[in-house]
């Protein structure tokens, strides 16, 4: 089911960190990107999927450490909680 967040300034800055130049050089940064286009910037609604509810917590978790999983708990913590959603490891 569909889930709508509503970030804070903070958040909404860290999520444009990401180039929109980016968005053909990998599967994070595309999603990253297409995060970006979803934001409705006069509210800072962003509606999300099924599936991105699902590739949160694994681009975050199942890569490795390092920038991604902290660009995302940063943008996603307060909304999804402090595993971003998943309440048990893959």
């Amino acid at each position: 089911m569909p889930r709508t967040v509503i970030l804070n300034q903070e958040e909404r800055d860290i999520l444009d960190i990401q180039a929109t130049s980016t968005a053909n050089d990998g599967g994070y940064q595309n999603f990253m990107v297409r995060l970006q286009s979803m934001l409705d910037r006069a509210t800072n609604e962003l509606t999300l999927s099924d599936s991105d509810l699902a590739r949160i917590p694994k681009y975050a978790y199942d890569y490795g450490q390092g920038g991604w999983q902290n660009r995302l708990e940063a943008i996603f913590s307060r909304t999804l909680g402090p595993r971003l959603g998943r309440t048990v490891n893959p």
